[in-house]
């Protein structure tokens, strides 16, 4: 005898319509939680992009002409003035 066997993607979708068809009266409710969930997706992807640069910036640092700056003692990277640790490395700098 053959055993129908749904795969994973199959099941959601008929879940997800089962769910629909139970409260069609709430489905603006079901279309804000999706909308809600998928701004977040993109703000948390917009928000990751903003700290990786940030963060490369602050590795890559060169200084202009005349501008003080500090050399870190453990890789030898120009550092900030104001900087505490190295972005580098990761080391404090005292």
């Amino acid at each position: 005898m053959y055993r129908f066997e749904f795969t994973g993607c199959i099941t959601s979708i008929l879940i997800f319509l089962l769910i629909l068809f139970l409260v069609k009266e709430l489905w603006w409710l079901i279309v804000g939680i999706a909308v809600i969930l998928i701004i977040g997706y993109y703000a948390n992807l917009i928000y990751r992009i903003i700290a990786d640069k940030k963060e490369q910036s602050e590795k890559n640092y060169t200084p202009q002409m005349g501008e003080v700056y500090k050399v870190c003692p453990y890789c030898n990277s120009k550092v900030k003035v104001t900087a505490m640790t190295c972005p580098n490395c990761n080391h404090a700098l005292n």
